[in-house]
């Protein structure tokens, strides 16, 4: 008798931990990537050589007009650590076959593609401000603007160009333009669109280079979506996670004004699939919030992302966008090939006029 009722009791608090469990999934699942000590008392693994092959996921692959320097979401779940290595095995294979075609598809459509391993932050640098969630990022810049420098020294000078990031590429990507290519005016005038998706950019830093047209090279489309089902985490975002703030900062979300620049969405957009591969027709609706683009979840099922112990927070195997960003990116690389012909047929400056002193007459004798 006594067995059959510690039997109930054990059952019984198994079923009250597993409930407050799932009730508070999130904070167990912080709770499990926290690094939980300094930067300071932490030591990054190795930095990437990228004259290294296995240092890229794509390395100046397939064809087009155009190259696209891709920097890929943040998979990293954190095992203790600030930053992964940028050579994790384990992570490879989500890589190169899910996430790769999923987010550098719709540009890879247009030419070239490069895509760069690195040094990851731990997804817990989302949910901190404090110092180590801004030097876990540096360091991962720091691999991406090595790898940007490769990217420039092997595509073909000239060629048009688009740079992206998703994720916490986003912010990297949105680094890069500020510090590698809106201060140079040749790559300035070869850039077809910046793209940075995932998390939030600040309008005011951005401003001359946010995208104003559907047909308009050297900008930026940046925007961070986020299911409305999630409104834990599009208030983490919005107000207690870091974003960029201008000449190699970070400031807090909720001391800047956002930037919410989203392609366009039609009645119905092409949605990819890593289930079998597929590309659906789907309703697609949303709006900026709070500088956040903030969509109705999907009713079809294979489009939804999970939610379960923080997997929201990280990239599923679906782009809910992939049409939209293909189109976009498209028309902004023939809006600058149209431009790059325009000038190339132009007929050189005339040089500046000189004035011209006047001289006497000067007769030659006849006979000399």
């Amino acid at each position: 008798m006594r067995v059959g009722r510690l039997a109930l009791v054990l059952a019984a608090g198994l079923a009250v931990m597993a409930g407050l469990s799932w009730v508070f999934q999130d904070a167990v699942g912080l709770a499990l990537i926290n690094p939980n000590r300094s930067y300071e008392a932490y030591t990054p693994p190795p930095a990437p050589e990228y004259a290294d092959a296995d240092t890229w996921l794509a390395r100046g692959e397939g064809e087009g007009a155009a190259d696209v320097f891709f920097i890929h979401n943040n998979v990293y779940r954190g095992d203790g650590q600030w930053n992964a290595r940028y050579d994790r095995e384990t992570q490879l294979p989500f890589l190169r076959d899910v996430l790769l075609p999923l987010e550098a598809g719709p540009f890879a459509a247009n030419g070239r593609l490069w895509a760069p391993r690195y040094r990851q932050p731990t997804f817990y640098a989302r949910f901190t401000q404090k110092q180590p969630g801004a030097a876990s990022r540096d360091t991962a810049y720091r691999d991406v603007a090595m790898a940007f420098q490769a990217f420039l020294a092997e595509r073909e000078p000239g060629k048009p160009f688009f740079l992206v990031g998703y994720g916490d590429g986003a912010l990297l990507a949105g680094r890069l333009l500020e510090q590698k290519v809106v201060g140079d005016e040749t790559l300035l005038e070869q850039l077809a669109g910046a793209y940075a998706v995932g998390m939030p950019l600040p309008a005011e830093m951005f401003a001359e280079f946010t995208c104003q047209g559907p047909e308009q090279p050297h900008c930026l489309v940046a925007f961070a979506p986020v299911d409305e089902r999630f409104e834990p985490y599009r208030e983490r975002l919005s107000e207690k996670t870091l974003t960029l703030r201008p000449r190699a900062g970070y400031a807090s979300t909720s001391s800047v004004e956002l930037l919410c620049r989203p392609p366009a969405l039609g009645p119905k957009s092409k949605v990819a699939l890593a289930d079998g591969w597929q590309q659906v027709d789907l309703p697609i609706e949303g709006m900026c919030t709070d500088g956040l683009f903030v969509f109705k979840t999907p009713d079809d099922k294979r489009a939804r992302q999970t939610r379960f112990f923080g997997r929201q927070w990280y990239p599923d195997d679906v782009n809910l966008f992939f049409g939209p960003l293909a189109e976009d990116s498209s028309a902004r690389l023939e809006a600058l090939l149209r431009e790059m012909a325009v000038k190339a047929n132009t007929a050189p400056p005339m040089m500046e006029a000189e004035e011209i002193e006047e001289a006497p007459i000067r007769v030659v004798p006849n006979g000399g």
